[in-house]
């Protein structure tokens, strides 16, 4: 990772969403419960059932952000006719395997080896998993134009089902039916999952893909041709059409979290294009690459935090009583909460620096991030060569995989000439 290079503002857009989860919400229900906060505030980290708020935006953020990894970490595992190679389903799958598994421990129960408790789907790693899988199946497709309708027919069809098929409440809208008739077609009639309600995810499967295929198409015009400010410029016109086509919809579509609907998912995807080109302006145009270590530290090992603030939070607890057990000492307890809090950030904050070099990778300075320039005759070269490169605008030459904990190598795979039999033309 040290000499390889990368986007900055990638690795800042996640971390900041990985930090907003995992430490600027805890903290936040910490600080609350010593300082109450208008009920207006505490609305901002609550998942309500319609509205668009701010804890609304991690996951979609989280599914857009997995889906721009995608042009960086797959195209250089098609051989130069386009062709998918061992190496691009083996990566494909292991990380599909890898996602599904960790989000059946988190939110699945899959630790407590019960039958009746397990929920197969319910998880916002599954979604990413499940978003992965379609991304790199339509990632196939050789002509852009095609890869770039596909996202608007998932969200299209998907909006057109809810509307037309039940309602807006959260039991009478088709995918919160569709949900129960398929669990309990595949589950225990006893089964805990079958009195979940409100989030839904087989059917909402169709948005999670529109979503990662939003993000890939962001990387593609980020890793194309024409200038830093044109593809800027690109970004923010396409994040403003998002943001408003999903306020104009509010009048026909309800904005629900819940279920995604077409209203709320434009408008996340929206915020989701415009964050990324304010970052991208402000790091990767804009000489402001410094000061960022905590924030791409999260970003680059956003699944560890991810796990370690979810399925290991008993542990994380647990380490932080017993080092702030003395503090009530010398202050009072009422404050402990925001003590604990503290404490439980910068013990994850040393989980992932530990983390990070397990990987071997050093913590990366400003010159990781120092992209090639567009108007050099090198970088023209490398964008021209192959027919990868023509078909996803993508240098391809040198560049890493960007995507978080568990990044495979740079070096080329032994297998990467070696052809599967799926190619969609």
């Amino acid at each position: 990772m040290a000499h390889s290079k990368r986007l900055l503002s990638l690795d800042v857009l996640r971390g900041l969403d990985m930090l907003l989860l995992t430490v600027v919400g805890p903290l936040f229900w910490a600080v609350n419960k010593v300082w109450t906060m208008p009920e207006a505030v505490q609305l901002q980290f609550k998942h309500a059932w319609g509205g668009f708020t701010l804890w609304d935006i991690i996951m979609p953020l989280f599914i857009f952000m997995c889906g721009a990894s995608i042009p960086y970490a797959l195209s250089k595992r098609l051989d130069e006719d386009g062709w998918a190679t061992l190496a691009y389903w083996r990566h494909v799958l292991g990380r599909f395997a890898l996602l599904w598994f960790c989000g059946l421990l988190v939110q699945g129960h899959l630790a407590t080896l019960d039958p009746l408790k397990i929920s197969p789907y319910n998880n916002t790693l599954e979604t990413i998993a499940a978003g992965y899988l379609i991304a790199a199946l339509v990632m196939l497709i050789p002509v852009r134009a095609l890869r770039i309708v596909v996202p608007i027919v998932l969200a299209g069809a998907y909006g057109a089902l809810l509307f037309i098929h039940g309602d807006y409440t959260q039991d009478g809208n088709l995918a919160q039916i569709v949900e129960q008739k398929i669990l309990a077609a595949i589950l225990p009639a006893k089964s805990a999952a079958l009195n979940t309600h409100g989030y839904t995810w087989f059917l909402t499967t169709l948005m999670f893909g529109a979503m990662t295929l939003c993000g890939a198409q962001c990387a593609e015009i980020l890793r194309g041709k024409g200038t830093k400010g044109h593809k800027a410029t690109i970004l923010f016109i396409l994040g403003a059409v998002l943001l408003g086509g999903g306020w104009a919809l509010v009048l026909v579509v309800p904005c629900i979290k819940h279920i995604y609907t077409v209203s709320f998912t434009c408008q996340a995807m929206g915020w989701s294009v415009l964050a990324l080109a304010f970052l991208y302006v402000l790091t990767d145009i804009l000489p402001c690459r410094r000061g960022w270590w905590l924030v791409t530290l999260y970003g680059q090992c956003a699944l560890t935090a991810y796990m370690a603030t979810h399925f290991f939070r008993p542990a994380l607890e647990a380490c932080t009583k017993t080092i702030t057990q003395g503090v009530p000492l010398y202050l009072d307890k009422a404050y402990m909460p925001v003590v604990n809090a503290v404490v439980s950030a910068v013990l994850l904050t040393v989980v992932l620096v530990l983390r990070r070099r397990m990987r071997g990778a050093p913590a990366p300075d400003a010159e990781t991030y120092a992209v090639d320039d567009e108007d050099t005759p090198e970088f023209k070269s490398k964008l021209m060569s192959g027919a990868i490169a023509a078909r996803y605008q993508i240098p391809g030459v040198g560049e890493e995989d960007v995507e978080t904990d568990g990044a495979e190598p740079n070096d080329a795979p032994q297998a990467a000439h070696v052809k599967t039999r799926l190619k969609i033309h």
